[in-house]
């Protein structure tokens, strides 16, 4: 079951962060099934991890449900409870989707970037740097996302 929780909040986290692969109507991938493997593949396997599960319903910013040992997240000193406000100097909001989506979009392992942390009602600056993202974090969103492919019948037809 914790396996399972982990791998649907890093499937949303995904999404909210390549948002070229929710496009298209109500939320399909716009990508043939081999193009959006090849795609989504490459894309993940060259872009910065932050190591996070995170509640998005939350009104103030991204809520950390959970931090993963080992990563940059957990070397930065962010802790399960902190609400991610900002991602360099961008306000985390419902509202302002567009701007954190290009504040994301060219995110690549060893680069530097700072959220702002709201902790026990303060908040603080966190920088950290991203990493590579893990094997098996990859594989798991990925064969996540091409399930979503197969439940729309493309796997058969493609």
């Amino acid at each position: 079951m914790r396996r399972h929780l982990w791998l649907v909040i890093l499937v949303i986290a995904v999404v909210a962060a390549l948002p070229a692969f929710a496009g298209g109507d109500h939320g399909k991938c716009k990508y043939s099934t081999q193009d959006c493997l090849d795609h989504m593949a490459n894309k993940m396997k060259n872009s910065g991890w932050v190591g996070v599960e995170l509640d998005t319903d939350v009104a103030e910013g991204y809520a950390v449900t959970k931090v993963f040992p080992g990563s940059p997240a957990e070397a930065a000193g962010i802790q399960a409870g902190d609400v991610l406000v900002a991602l360099n100097g961008v306000p985390i909001t419902q509202n302002n989707e567009d701007a954190l989506m290009k504040a994301r979009k060219d995110w690549k392992p060893g680069q530097n970037v700072t959220y702002t942390i709201k902790r026990n009602g303060s908040e603080r600056q966190v920088p950290l740097t991203l990493a590579t993202w893990p094997a098996d974090a990859l594989a798991k969103v990925v064969g996540q996302h091409m399930l979503e492919h197969a439940g729309n019948g493309e796997m058969a037809s493609k």
